[in-house]
């Protein structure tokens, strides 16, 4: 059933922010971004030198954000990337595409990369674009540690980590297309993995595995998985 205003006419429905932002114009500085993100997936080996040409000519050629958009499908986009303002002062962000690619493994930089992170009374952190060798070690004693695999460059279809937590803690957060296999074992501690992270669904068959080894001695070992992106997020500011 349709409402009605005052006059008994229907009322008018507010317009959709994100159909209004997408008939929106994009910038020259949008299609750089763009066209940065295309680059990066090319050197990282999940477009051909076809594709990316392709895409790259549809990036330059797209006019609006609903021409834009589409050229990230399938593609892992960093959040922010394009946040499309609109004339009622709401941004609304393009959603990520829903499959879950499987990650590159880059066997060519294997002996690059730190293989040895110690937190003693104290801490270590690898985030954002790092090398992972095909194994490292993990030290927290009485101390803490973080290992972000979001954007890591894994160099091997297994890759090892051998944990110490001697009343420290390891925080560790892996990707989707990612399995994890638990091999550590706790002594007034232990390892937590989330269920889905331990079996190939929703991974893709042939996905990378990270094995946890080592030992959690009054202490703990976590493994997450990264925040899924919101379908076309809408914020006001």
């Amino acid at each position: 059933m349709s409402s009605e205003g005052p006059t008994g006419l229907p009322a008018e429905q507010p317009p959709d922010p994100v159909s209004e932002a997408l008939r929106m114009r994009a910038s020259d500085a949008d299609r750089e971004r763009v066209a940065g993100i295309l680059r990066d997936a090319y050197a990282e080996g999940r477009l051909t030198a076809v594709e990316h040409e392709e895409r790259l000519s549809e990036a330059y050629r797209a006019a609006t954000y609903a021409e834009l958009a589409p050229v990230l499908r399938d593609l892992p986009v960093p959040p922010g990337t394009i946040a499309v303002p609109t004339t009622s002062g709401i941004s609304v962000t393009p959603p990520a595409d829903p499959a879950v690619p499987t990650p590159v493994v880059r066997s060519d930089l294997a002996s690059q990369g730190d293989t040895s992170m110690v937190a003693i009374f104290g801490a270590f952190e690898r985030k954002g674009r790092w090398t992972a060798p095909p194994e490292l070690s993990a030290v927290c004693v009485f101390g803490g540690g973080e290992l972000d695999f979001t954007e890591a460059t894994l160099t091997s279809r297994e890759t090892v980590v051998t944990a110490i937590c001697l009343f420290g803690g390891l925080e560790m957060t892996v990707p989707y297309g990612v399995i994890v296999r638990n091999e550590a074992f706790g002594v007034f501690g232990g390892a937590e993995v989330p269920r889905d992270a331990a079996q190939a669904d929703p991974t893709p068959p042939g996905s990378p595995v990270l094995v946890i080894k080592g030992a959690a001695i009054f202490g703990g070992i976590s493994v997450r998985r990264p925040k899924e992106r919101k379908r076309w997020g809408v914020s006001r500011g």
